[in-house]
């Protein structure tokens, strides 16, 4: 079952902890039932959250992750041992704990993550891994007491809210150290990023440790280069609990569960002849970092052609990057979002030169260029989290948390 037909109380992105504390309150704070890794910064959260998660799991702990935005239902949300929340436990908590909780007034994202800390409590997981939403100050994630921070790569991304310089983006996820308690993490970052989350660190008088890539890893599922410092980081995470929490997982046993990781909407392969890919790169951090990776992949293919639909949400600053993808694909679709204010197909268009077309229907983009690709081209589909549901209904059963 999933939480298609129940009701989920909604309400406007909100800042601050207060509401998630005071909530967390009446559930008679789960958070501190178990230890919980927080995993901040701009891209590559959800991946090292799904690396460190099935590291755990493998090793025979029962783990609870915690990650967003979805890509159909909101139980993909909350998870235990990859096995997503059911509609019956979602209803239990909003009768018994959302309907004391009114006046307090949660946001969506709120009311999430303290379902999933109660969750995670009743089912007595061992740890829990907990994807940061927005920031890392304000974000509701921060609320939960987390033993371990992991940092991966910062760059700009949500500037409306976060603020549009590097360094005031850096200083909102920095501020999630907020105890001398606390063990710090992070991939290797920009010199002004490293100096805000160093100056952080000092102010709560802990440190922060910056992991370098050590060795290579293999994946069968993951794909690009900027996983192997994703890798990295989960790997340096677990040293840490095995050094405080007598985890001993091995080195051999971390390379298997890497190797092993499924995170979907990341270079997902959804079907051959001919090759579609999905991808939720949405900033250009992202969107460089997957442009990158696609030359490698069609250079080992030699795809005949190669066609891309993009569809954005709003107030996303890609116009640069995205010029860089013209010498890589024969054919250009615009189209839009189904869910979320969508990037008008237009603006899309217009950052390229003729070769670009529109097809505002998503259903219809895909559908008709499947139709025009042979067997020995290749179609990718990128930009959001909010396209999942069209995938989901075009190619069944894709995602494995669906």
């Amino acid at each position: 079952m999933f939480a298609k037909d129940i009701s989920i109380p909604s309400a406007k992105i909100k800042y601050g902890l207060s509401r998630t504390i005071d909530f967390l309150s009446i559930c008679k704070n789960p958070e501190n039932n178990f230890f919980s890794i927080q995993i901040l910064g701009t891209n590559g959260k959800g991946t090292v959250a799904a690396i460190l998660s099935q590291i755990l799991i493998d090793a025979g702990y029962k783990v609870g992750t915690y990650s967003s935005p979805h890509l159909v239902h909101i139980n993909e949300r909350i998870r235990i041992n990859n096995k997503n929340i059911l509609d019956s436990e979602i209803k239990f908590f909003l009768d018994n704990f959302y309907n004391k909780a009114k006046s307090i007034c949660p946001s969506f994202f709120e009311l999430m993550t303290v379902m999933a800390m109660w969750y995670f409590s009743k089912e007595k997981v061992d740890f829990a891994v907990l994807e940061t939403g927005l920031g890392g100050r304000l974000d509701s994630v921060t609320a939960c007491k987390n033993s371990i921070l992991g940092f991966t790569s910062i760059s700009m991304d949500h500037h409306e809210i976060l603020g549009n310089t590097m360094q005031k983006i850096a200083k909102e996820k920095a501020m999630a150290i907020n105890s001398s308690q606390q063990v710090c993490l992070s991939v290797n970052q920009e010199l002004g990023i490293k100096r805000v989350l160093i100056r952080q660190a000092e102010k709560t008088s802990t440190k922060i440790k910056f992991v370098k890539k050590q060795e290579a890893y293999q994946f069968k599922y993951l794909y690009g280069f900027h996983n192997q410092q994703n890798a990295e980081l989960a790997k340096a995470i677990i040293a840490e609990l095995n050094k405080t929490q007598k985890t001993n997982i091995t080195n051999a046993a971390i390379n298997k569960s890497v190797f092993n990781t499924k995170w979907e909407g990341r270079f997902q392969i959804l079907q051959k002849h001919p090759t579609i890919i999905y991808d939720v790169a949405h900033n250009k951090s992202s969107l460089t970092c997957f442009i990158n990776s696609f030359a490698t992949f069609n250079k080992a293919n030699n795809y005949e052609k190669k066609y891309i639909i993009l569809a954005f949400e709003e107030n996303k600053k890609i116009r640069t990057v995205l010029k860089k993808f013209e010498k890589h694909f024969n054919f250009i679709i615009c189209s839009e979002t189904n869910i979320r204010k969508s990037m008008k197909s237009e603006n899309i268009k217009k950052i390229f030169l003729k070769k670009a077309v529109i097809k505002k229907s998503l259903d219809k983009a895909i559908m008709s260029t499947i139709k025009k690709a042979n067997k020995k081209d290749c179609i990718v589909i990128l930009g959001s989290h909010y396209i999942g549901p069209t995938l989901n209904n075009i190619f069944k059963n894709c995602f494995v948390h669906k």
